[in-house]
Parts: structure tokens; sequence; C-alpha cells
């Protein structure tokens, strides 16, 4: 067999709508698709490098889709790029956006019933830079991740934090009201945040700085409407940098508000720029985030690795 299509479909994805709006789209989907494709369920807990494997077999172009959220790309991103073999020669990645923001996905092209996909294979592939995230979690283990889309640390890292353990409000509003959900998680996450002093070092400089947010992207999209006016392509060999520092509450509200439209300049609290590699070292151990997946760590070294993954052009 030359080629194949998988379709990998999370059913718990968008406070378990995933599973209801991948049948909604899934008669359609299968007669603009070139190959009928396998299509799996995955299962809270299972292995995707076990469950691929068998799969793939020796078919030398996989065509691998991820239907779910920016979560589930970055699981498969990972479960590619960490896999014993060399998947990422023959495996090339496309989504379909079952999730709260698909932040892969934007700007947003073609779609099917207001789904976003990024399936047509048939239009070829792009080599996509990643991040590499090597870090030291709170019982000092060394752990790495990729991330395609964004990382960040601060604010964003903890509202995406409280977004993935929601309260009772946020989750009726994550139900209803996606829009609501990440508004309303933004400004409570910003009356709630107390900066974190930290040394970050980029581009040959070390800074001590007293950190109110720090967003390092491949994508100028971080969540929602929100995003950067960086242009950043998929394979242009750098990442964006933009960082709040000493911020008051105010002044992060008013970052937030510019957000929403785009808005992001250097200032005498913010920096943005572009860079290959970051570093932060904290005292005490801080969220990050990256594809919308948090963890805590003290020690963080980002840097970029350039065409690592092969993803379905439109």
């Amino acid at each position: 067999m030359s080629e194949q299509v998988i379709i990998l479909v999370n059913p718990y994805c968008h406070q378990g709508k995933g599973w209801k709006r991948w049948l909604s789209i899934k008669s359609q989907l299968l007669q603009i698709l070139p190959h009928t494709p396998t299509i799996v369920a995955l299962e809270k807990g299972q292995s995707l490098e076990n469950l691929m494997f068998p799969l793939l077999g020796k078919c030398h172009n996989n065509y691998i889709i991820s239907a779910g959220g920016d979560g589930s790309v970055h699981y498969l991103v990972n479960s590619i790029l960490k896999s014993r073999e060399s998947l990422s020669k023959t495996c090339t990645i496309g989504a379909i956006g079952l999730g709260s923001s698909n932040d892969f996905l934007k700007p947003f092209g073609s779609k099917l019933k207001n789904i976003p996909l990024r399936v047509n294979y048939c239009n070829g592939v792009l080599h996509h830079d990643v991040g590499h995230i090597t870090y030291l979690n709170e019982q000092n283990e060394f752990r790495e991740q990729y991330f395609i889309v964004n990382a960040s640390i601060g604010v964003t890292a903890e509202a995406n934090w409280n977004f993935n353990n929601p309260g009772k409000v946020l989750k009726f509003l994550k139900k209803y009201n996606t829009t609501a959900a990440i508004l309303h998680t933004a400004v409570q996450t910003i009356l709630m945040h107390k900066n974190t002093s930290c040394l970050v070092c980029f581009k040959k400089e070390h800074v001590d700085a007293s950190i109110s947010n720090i967003n390092i992207l491949k994508s100028p999209f971080v969540s929602g409407s929100f995003h950067y006016n960086q242009k950043l392509q998929p394979d242009d060999g750098r990442l964006g940098l933009n960082i709040c520092h000493a911020m008051n509450r105010k002044e992060l509200l008013s970052t937030l508000f510019q957000l929403s439209k785009g808005r992001f300049e250097n200032g005498e609290k913010t920096i943005s720029t572009f860079t290959n590699d970051f570093k932060l070292i904290a005292k005490e151990p801080v969220i990050f985030e990256c594809d919308g997946e948090t963890a805590k760590a003290k020690d963080i070294a980002i840097t970029l690795v350039p065409g690592a993954i092969k993803i379905i052009r439109s």
C-alpha cells in the first residue's frame, strides 16, 4: 500500500461534544475525501504510539487527521516526534476542528457545517516548524514536549490551567458559549494573578524580570479572538516572543483588550521580538502551557526545530 488515511477522533473534546460534532459531518466528509479512511475513536489513557504502529505497517505515506481540539493535535505531534521509529518521515498530519478554540487551524479556510478542516492532502504538504521544550518538573524530573501552535508562561498559562480545570460557572459557559468561557477565564485569571520573579534568556540577553505573561508563538493565535500582530509562517524558521513584565491588573486587562484586536507592541513593560531559543529559570515552580496543555516546571528551555513535521496545506 503506497498511502492511507487515518482519522483519529477524540470524542471527549469540547466538553464531551466531540463525538456529536464528529457525527454531524462524518457522512459529508467521507464523500469529499479521495480515499476511504480508517476511523479510530480514541479512549482516555490510550497510547497513541501503540495504536498507530499496527495501522501504519509498511505504508510510505500516512495521512493522519486529528479530529478533536488543539490538545488532540498536540498529542498527535508529540506521539510522532517521540516515536521509536521515524514516523515524521512517513506521516503527514491534518485536522478537523472539533474543539473549543482550534488555534492550529487558524485562520480558518475550509469548513464543513461551520467546523474548520485541513484534510485536502491532494494540495500537497508543508514542512512545519515546531517548538521543543525541555524542563524540570516539580519532582526535578527531566521532561520534554513539542508544540506546533504556541507556548506560554504567566497569565496565559494560568488561564489555560483554569480552563482545563473549570468550576461550576466555567463549566456552564464552556457548555453553551465558548467565547464567553474564554473571556471569563481570562478576566478571572488576571484578577487573581501574581507576577513571578524569573531569569529569562533570549537572543544572548539575560534579564531578571517580574513576569506577568510570556507567549512563545509558532502561530499568532492564542485563544478565541486573542491574537498577536506578529507575522509568522509555519516554515519561517523562527518563534515569536512576547513578554509582559511588572504589569498590574489594570495593565494586564488593557493588554487583554488590545490582544482581542490583534495589537501588541514594544513598550516600557512589553517586549515583542523573534527568537530561536528561550530559557526561563524560576525559584518556585510555574505553570507553563503548550498547545493548550499545562504542567508545572522550574527550569524551562525552548528551541526551534525547523521543518520537523509535515502537515496538510489546506
